[in-house]
């Protein structure tokens, strides 16, 4: 009886050790994606590809607006041109909505960061 809890506790040891191992192989993969998204966010705003100014122009509001009325202009401006909204159409105008889709969420990210400071 005592062999069988022995072995009882050693699955269970080895199949807790599994699960360690495996969560702490995806904590360290988000963390490197996360990195590397930020590290390619900096590197973009550092070259100078996007604004303040320009990223009010691209949501089509004044500087002085607030946060909901820049939330609800990006709202307004990206149903249009989602990409998943025109799969229908040619190739061409699925890459420039994937540009334009691009450019609202960087334009929307640099708002959202300068109006928090």
């Amino acid at each position: 009886i005592y062999i069988h809890l022995y072995f009882d506790d050693l699955i269970a040891s080895g199949f807790l050790y599994y699960l360690w191992q495996k969560f702490k192989n995806q904590k360290r993969q988000r963390n490197f994606y996360s990195k590397s998204q930020s590290q390619e966010n900096r590197k973009t705003e550092s070259k100078g590809d996007l604004n303040l100014e320009d990223a009010y122009k691209i949501l089509g509001v004044s500087p002085n607006a607030s946060l909901k009325e820049v939330q609800k202009a990006y709202k307004d401006k990206i149903v249009k041109s989602h990409p998943d909204k025109v799969t229908h159409l040619s190739k061409e105008l699925q890459e420039k909505a994937k540009e334009v889709t691009a450019k609202l969420n960087k334009a929307i990210e640099i708002i959202k960061r300068h109006k928090k400071v």
